[in-house]
């Protein structure tokens, strides 16, 4: 559970890094985007590892959501603790689209797709 709850902070401290260090061009022009990309290339690169560290955090809080749900369909045994830190990670979400929803989307997208790739449905892992 402290696993959980270390994958949802750092989940949401990275989306946040990462929405503030993106160039923010309204109205969107591709060609400006890419230009401020390149001038700051420092905040582009830390933007892009801030990234990469926030969407699988928040793909493994989605996975871990997904199973507990199967497992409670199934009427395993389910912890509500995690339960409840798996399914944070879609507050996370609401609260970094308050500051910028389509950075947000693209940020959940690579983050579901990552955590339904990663999940095994079939193979139960013994623990």
């Amino acid at each position: 559970m402290l696993r959980l709850f270390f994958c949802l902070i750092v989940g949401f401290v990275s989306g946040y890094l990462m929405i503030a260090w993106t160039p923010l061009t309204v109205p969107f022009v591709f060609g400006t985007f890419i230009t401020e990309l390149i001038f700051n290339p420092l905040k582009t690169f830390l933007a892009l590892v801030c990234f990469l560290i926030g969407f699988v955090a928040n793909a493994l809080l989605i996975r871990s959501a997904i199973r507990q749900t199967i497992c409670l369909w199934k009427r395993k045994g389910v912890r509500i603790g995690e339960l409840v830190f798996s399914y944070s990670a879609f507050a996370s979400f609401y609260a970094l689209s308050t500051m910028n929803a389509e950075k947000t989307f693209v940020f959940f997208l690579f983050s579901f797709i990552y955590g339904m790739m990663t999940m095994d449905i079939f193979i139960e892992r013994k623990r």
